[in-house]
């Protein structure tokens, strides 16, 4: 878990093989993150565990480092074909296609994934019966996702449990994860980690993502 200004975002890296040909540039997108993190982590200022201030240097490169792949990411085909949520239903590429899609990767001891959760849970308020799918992935057992834990965490997205497979298609490197997919399943929006100090952060990136493809659709 690396600390970034005054939040957490747990950090690892997923580098999976025998993967499909079509994800090879999301591969190639995590590869050149882990390699640009790598050469910052080599310096001295870095390798002391230090708490990072956000108007840091080294801080402005590890943003600027996140913002390159959430570039690198978009435009690519969403490596998502079937799953089923926690309640049983089930979802392939033709119930997909149309919608919008708000996908979250998640887990249950992940402090900043439970944080934005009630930012999360507006967007899903906001945007019934308009043709968006909010699906939340968490890589923990169905077993592990007890009415307890979402009685003190509400969380209103779809849950998807035992998603880490369908997570390291995707090639992200930590959690939480958010991608916006477009009506024909391509990438258009992703970043990682929560916002913050700005609870709504994650409210208002998405909705800004979602509104720009509601309006295209609709033109």
């Amino acid at each position: 878990m690396v600390k970034r200004g005054l939040y957490y975002l747990s950090i690892y890296i997923w580098l999976p093989y025998n993967l499909h040909a079509q994800n090879n540039t999301l591969k190639q997108c995590l590869i050149d993150h882990a390699k640009a993190i790598q050469a910052v982590a080599t310096t001295k200022s870095t390798t002391q565990g230090a708490f990072i201030q956000p108007l840091d240097a080294t801080y402005q490169k590890y943003q600027q480092i996140h913002y390159d792949w959430e570039e690198c990411v978009k435009g690519h085909q969403m490596p998502l074909s079937t799953f089923k949520t926690l309640d049983g239903e089930s979802y392939d590429s033709s119930t997909l296609a149309g919608k919008v899609l708000v996908l979250n990767f998640w887990f249950m001891s992940c402090a900043p994934c439970v944080a934005e959760m009630p930012a999360l849970n507006k967007l899903v308020e906001e945007y019934k019966g308009k043709g968006v799918l909010f699906l939340g992935f968490s890589s923990d057992k169905a077993e592990q996702l007890k009415p307890t834990f979402f009685q003190q965490h509400p969380f209103n997205f779809k849950i998807i449990a035992d998603a880490r497979d369908i997570g390291k298609s995707f090639y992200f490197f930590g959690n939480p994860t958010t991608y916006i997919i477009d009506q024909q399943g391509i990438i258009r929006n992703a970043w990682v980690g929560d916002a913050g100090l700005d609870k709504l952060g994650p409210y208002t990136r998405a909705k800004k993502a979602i509104d720009n493809l509601l309006t295209t659709s609709h033109k």
